[in-house]
């Protein structure tokens, strides 16, 4: 028996012919059981997937003929005894090859460890078990809504690494006929450009490979406020050289770049092991991501302060860290509180070496200003983007407060995305949903909802009198995250505070805004730095 779920829901004996599901809550009842395959449903959970609210008059009754009708289905395609009554719910009871899901993310997963043209092989086999999207009309409802977007992704990663496989077995022709309509339809897929790009150099359309790169360097300014990956950048380069002269870096050149960050790890006092990594040269910046971040995801470009970040290691010297819990550092966490917070940036600081600046980004800022507070002989400068000192005042209402935090921890792929439009108004769907996959890929839904949780307590406004270290704050006046109120609160009470306000809607930093932003912090931590640690 194979159940079918790359597509439209659907059965299929071992001799390949189809078995019907009738109706619509046939493949409901399916959809709902595959993706939640291992764990027991209980009736009442499962009858709310299948009917909605308004489901029949005797939910039990209906529940228990449907499943005695879905058992006769299985039956006849081969499964027999699958759908298991277990510890009052039900259960579907059926190995990796019975799913075609299960078999295409198997498949993914170890074409990984395989040369290109096997790879390709596996991979070309695994997309061809699709046959529209991820459960079908099933996955638009809470019947497989989360299932179908993990689903839908991994189809869209293995379709690049499909691509990388076949350009690097020698077929970059094939490749440009697959990822054509593939990058039309999503254009701020990094992996999926750069396979188009090389497919397109290797086949002699260099010139046509070129204005891709420019094509996607507008379409991420324009969407997301980002500057192409340091691979797609390398990539361009590359072949500029080959296109002919030109002011192209030479070959071998080496920039530093958040891509050639090493990743270390640092236990604390507390027990808490910290993921951490420096680069750049210049004087000591240690970075505050804020509220969840993942250091792969940065180095990858992917995150909305990757450029900036990527662009200030050129005159600076950087250390970035993901909180306890998130990215990179491992968890489970027991405490998301300010103090928690002070005592991670206390070891970062200790493991870099004082005196340091900090840069603290949106949620970041309570943190840095209570260790400029208290330790103001390690921190030389501050530099405060889109942050705040005071969340309560900031965020007065506590009953939209309370459903933020619900919905980040009980519908973290919608979650994630209504945060995703708050970041960047107006977002396309497809860029909504490339920030949203950002956070995901940060933290899971319980760690990133006890962060928001935890932040929406802090204040330390009663400490701005007394921090005397010089501080720059940037801030977008409509700022629909942190109002901009709160940049002005800021910069009003730091006794050595410079605001500087930048139009625009959006939260962190925009493309078109790099220039002056990298200008303003370059300066800004080069001129108080101490003279020691501005020459390392």
């Amino acid at each position: 028996m194979l159940i079918r779920v790359l597509g439209e829901v659907s059965l299929e004996a071992p001799d390949g012919s189809k078995v019907p599901l009738p109706g619509a809550r046939q493949p409901a009842l399916v959809a709902a059981l595959v993706a939640r395959r291992g764990q027991v449903v209980s009736p009442d959970r499962l009858a709310t997937l299948v009917w909605g609210d308004e489901g029949p008059v005797n939910p039990g009754a209906a529940l228990h003929s449907a499943v005695f009708k879905l058992r006769e289905r299985l039956a006849l395609a081969g499964g027999h005894d699958v759908l298991v009554t277990r510890g009052g719910g039900y259960l579907l009871d059926v190995g990796a090859d019975d799913v075609d899901a299960s078999v295409f993310a198997r498949d993914v997963e170890s074409a990984r460890c395989l040369p290109p043209a096997e790879a390709a092989e596996v991979l070309g086999s695994a997309l061809s078990l699709w046959r529209g999207d991820a459960y079908g009309r099933a996955a638009d409802s809470d019947v497989a809504h989360l299932d179908a977007i993990r689903l839908d992704e991994l189809r869209r990663t293995a379709t690049e690494e499909y691509a990388a496989a076949l350009v690097n077995s020698g077929r970059p022709a094939e490749v440009v006929a697959l990822l054509r309509p593939f990058v039309a339809a999503h254009p701020l897929r990094d992996a999926g450009r750069r396979e188009l790009i090389r497919a397109l150099h290797a086949v002699g359309r260099t010139a046509e490979a070129l204005d891709h790169f420019q094509q996607h360097r507008r379409h991420l300014a324009e969407e997301l406020g980002l500057e192409p990956s340091p691979a797609l950048r390398e990539l361009q380069a590359e072949l500029l050289r080959h296109a002919g002269p030109g002011p192209v870096p030479p070959a071998g050149a080496v920039r530093p770049s958040l891509q050639g960050m090493q990743v270390r790890y640092l236990r604390i006092p507390s027990g808490r092991v910290l993921a951490h990594g420096t680069t750049g040269e210049g004087a000591k910046l240690v970075v505050l991501l804020g509220w969840i971040s993942s250091l792969d995801v940065l180095a990858s470009g992917r995150d909305p302060r990757s450029s900036l970040l990527d662009r200030l290691t050129g005159d600076l010297s950087l250390t970035l860290y993901d909180r306890y819990g998130t990215g990179l550092s491992p968890g489970p966490v027991d405490d998301y509180g300010l103090e928690a917070g002070v005592a991670e940036l206390e070891a970062v600081v200790a493991q870099v070496g004082a005196p340091i600046s900090l840069l603290a980004m949106s949620a970041a800022g309570p943190i840095a200003l209570a260790m400029a507070h208290r330790h103001p002989d390690q921190v030389s400068s501050l530099v405060l983007f889109g942050t705040l000192a005071d969340a309560p005042s900031t965020f007065p209402d506590k009953r939209l407060r309370d459903m933020v935090v619900e919905l980040a921890r009980s519908h973290w792929g919608v979650g994630s995305k209504m945060l995703a439009d708050l970041y960047r108004p107006g977002l396309s769907d497809e860029a909504a949903w490339h920030l949203a996959r950002v956070f995901r890929d940060s933290a899971g839904p319980d760690v990133a909802a006890s962060y928001l949780e935890a932040l929406y307590e802090q204040d330390v406004s009663d400490l701005l009198p007394q921090i005397a270290t010089p501080a720059l704050v940037l801030h977008y006046r409509s700022d629909r995250l942190i109002d901009f109120t709160a940049g002005q609160a800021l910069a009003a009470g730091l006794p050595n505070g410079t605001l500087l306000a930048l139009d625009g809607r959006v939260h962190l930093p925009d493309a078109k805004d790099l220039d002056v932003i990298e200008r303003a912090v370059v300066d800004h931590v080069r001129r108080h730095a101490t003279p020691l640690a501005a020459s390392l």
